[in-house]
Order: structure tokens, then C-alpha cells, then sequence
């Protein structure tokens, strides 16, 4: 993953420096505007107060003064930073396109990895797939940790004690000691079970046992709930 990170990091810098570099074409370009421009002025300039018979001369001259040298010499260092530019910018965008590529090719060979994986686990241990939302039950909804996860997918039986939180009835249920496993039943489904029964029964039982230490009746039914 630091591999990737770093690859990143440098496509990122790539990225900024190639906008860098047309902004600098661009303001190099609009520079190459404005000293074009003003050697079009000075020759209008020039033209509308010559005569006829002196515009040759003019011209002549114009083209002879320093300030005109100068605005060609600046047109010329304009032209030639403005070629520099594009052959940098090209530099930059053939590293970036490597650089793509090579993220693109280590993304792929890693997506071949786990895709291998993936099929060698469905093949040899063709339950585990069955099991993931069991896993997902205890991870996101009762908050066991992985220690108790594993164990519980080795079907093993863990005691635990604590709260018990109930989605279905939105409230946590107390338990001093609670034996829990994960078992098939003969569809081939897998559940989780507290105490030996399904832990869908077992919330249903603790809310009984609530609603009569308070005095409200048992519902004569019951709603289904999902994993």
C-alpha cells in the first residue's frame, strides 16, 4: 500500500507540474501577443506620418532603431521559450502516462491476487462464503471482537457476559453468562445462537421477561427479524 501511496504522490506532483507549465506557456504565449502587437503599432505609428515618398525610408529606419531590434530579440526569446515549454510539458505528460500505467498494471496484478484467492477459498472452504453475514451480525451489530469471531467461526462455543444489543427492539439486553455458537441447520444456513437457541428467539425471550417485570402483556406475535 506504501508502494501505491508513493506512486500517487508522484502522479499528483506530475499533474501540478505539467498545469504549471502551461500556465507558463500561456503567459509566454499572451507576452508573445503583446510584444507583436506593439512592433504592429510602431509600424502604423511610423507609416501614418511618413509621406509617401519617405515610407521607404521609414521603414528603413524603423526596422534599424534599437527599440524595434530590441522588441525582435524579445519576439525571438518569446518563440524560444514557448518551444522549451511544449517539449517540457511533454516531458512531464509521458512520466505522467508511465507513471499511470504503472499504477494501472500493479492494481491489476493485485486484483489477479485476491480474485485467485477468492476462488481458492470458495472451492476449498465453500462455507465461508455462507458465513459472512453471520460474521457482519456480530461484527456491526453486537460489536464482538475479532478474537471472539474467530472462535466463533472455528464453532467453537464462547461464554460471554455483558449487554447484548437487540436491533429488532432497539435496546440492550444484560447477561451474566451466555453460551454462543454458530450452527447450520439442515437447509445449510448458519446461525447464531445464545444459549442454544436462535439469537432471534433469545432477544424475543429477554423482552418477554422486560415487558412482565413491568406488567405489559406479551404480544401474541412476534415480528421476523434478518441477520
Amino acid at each position: 500500500m506504501q508502494y501505491y501511496r508513493d506512486l500517487k504522490k508522484k502522479n499528483e506532483t506530475l499533474e501540478t507540474e505539467t498545469r504549471l507549465l502551461q500556465e507558463k506557456k500561456a503567459e509566454a504565449q499572451e507576452e508573445l501577443k503583446q510584444v507583436k502587437a506593439e512592433i504592429r503599432t510602431d509600424k502604423l505609428k511610423s507609416a501614418a506620418t511618413d509621406t509617401a515618398t519617405a515610407l521607404a525610408s521609414s521603414v528603413g529606419s524603423l526596422f534599424g532603431s534599437g527599440r524595434m531590434k530590441s522588441l525582435e530579440r524579445r519576439n525571438e526569446d518569446l518563440q524560444d521559450r514557448i518551444l522549451e515549454l511544449e517539449d517540457e510539458a511533454r516531458q512531464r505528460e509521458r512520466q505522467q502516462a508511465e507513471q499511470i500505467q504503472e499504477i494501472r498494471n500493479a492494481y491489476e496484478q493485485q486484483h489477479r491476487k485476491l480474485s485467485e484467492f477468492a476462488d481458492f477459498v470458495r472451492r476449498y472452504f465453500p462455507y465461508v462464503e455462507k458465513l459472512m453475514p453471520v460474521i457482519n451480525f456480530l461484527r456491526d451489530r453486537l460489536r464482538f471482537n475479532d478474537g471472539i469471531i474467530r472462535r466463533l467461526c472455528e464453532f467453537k462455543e464462547v461464554g460471554i457476559k455483558g449487554e447484548l444489543y437487540s436491533s429488532e427492539f432497539n435496546r440492550s439486553f444484560d447477561t451474566r453468562h451466555s453460551v454462543c455458537s454458530i450452527r447450520q441447520d439442515e437447509n445449510g444456513r448458519f446461525d447464531f445462537k445464545i444459549d442454544g437457541v436462535s439469537h432471534v428467539n433469545w432477544f424475543r425471550k429477554k423482552m418477554n421477561e422486560f415487558r412482565e417485570a413491568i406488567g405489559i402483556p406479551k404480544p401474541r406475535q412476534n415480528r421476523s427479524m434478518k441477520l
